[in-house]
C-alpha cells in the first residue's frame, strides 16, 4: 500500500519538517543567556520560523531555552475614550499565554501617548497584563509613536538580554515589525495575537 500525499498532507508534512528544523537546534538544556548560536539558529531559519504554523512553536522553544529572552508586546493606538482597542487586547491575550508558560521571561510593553488625556499605550498594556494575572517582570517603554520607534526604544533592553526577542503583535503587522527588528540587529520571532 502506498501513501499518496494530498495537498493537505503535503502542507502538514512540510509544517512538521519546518517545526523540527527550527526547534531541534533550540531544543536542549536551557542556557544562562541567549547565545550567538541561538541567534544564528533563528537567523539561519528565518524563512521557516516565519511560517505562521511554525512561529508560535519557535517562540515557545526560544523562551523555554533562555529565561532572559523578553516577550516584547507592541502597542496600538488607544480609542478616543482611552480604552484599549480589540487589536491591543488580542496582543495582550497572546502575551498572557506566553507569560503563563514562561514565568521568568520579562515582558516589555512598548508604546507612547496616542490620545490626549489618555495614558500611554505602554501604561494601558501594563494594566491589561496585570488584569489578566500576569506576574512576570514588566518593563515599560512609553516614548514610541511608531513601530520603528518601538524597535529603537527597546533595542538596548533586548540587547542587554542577549539580542533575541519574541515579538507579540498582530497579523499582518508582524511582517513589517520583524523586518524592523532585524534591520536594527535584533533577531526576533513573532507570536501572533489577532489581526489588525
Amino acid at each position: 500500500m502506498s501513501l499518496t500525499l494530498t495537498p493537505a498532507r503535503s502542507v502538514a508534512a512540510l509544517a512538521l519538517a519546518a517545526v523540527s528544523a527550527v526547534t531541534v537546534g533550540l531544543a536542549g538544556a536551557p542556557t544562562a543567556g541567549a547565545t550567538e548560536q541561538d541567534k544564528a539558529i533563528v537567523s539561519d531559519n528565518r524563512t521557516i520560523a516565519d511560517i505562521p504554523v511554525v512561529s508560535p512553536i519557535a517562540a515557545q522553544a526560544i523562551l523555554l531555552r533562555d529565561a532572559r529572552v523578553p516577550i516584547v508586546v507592541l502597542g496600538a493606538r488607544l480609542d478616543e475614550d482611552c480604552a484599549r482597542p480589540q487589536v491591543l487586547d488580542d496582543r495582550l491575550d497572546a502575551a498572557t499565554e506566553l507569560s503563563r508558560t514562561h514565568l521568568l521571561n520579562p515582558v516589555i510593553v512598548s508604546g507612547g501617548a496616542t490620545q490626549t488625556d489618555c495614558p500611554t499605550e505602554a501604561a494601558a498594556m501594563e494594566s491589561g497584563l496585570h488584569e489578566r494575572g500576569v506576574t512576570n517582570q514588566v518593563l515599560i517603554e512609553d516614548e514610541s509613536d511608531s513601530t520603528v520607534a518601538n524597535v529603537q526604544n527597546t533595542k538596548s533592553m533586548i540587547s542587554d538580554r542577549g539580542g533575541l526577542a519574541v515579538v507579540v503583535t498582530s497579523s499582518p503587522h508582524n511582517v513589517r515589525a520583524l523586518q524592523n527588528f532585524r534591520d536594527a540587529g535584533i533577531e526576533a520571532v513573532a507570536y501572533i495575537g489577532g489581526e489588525g
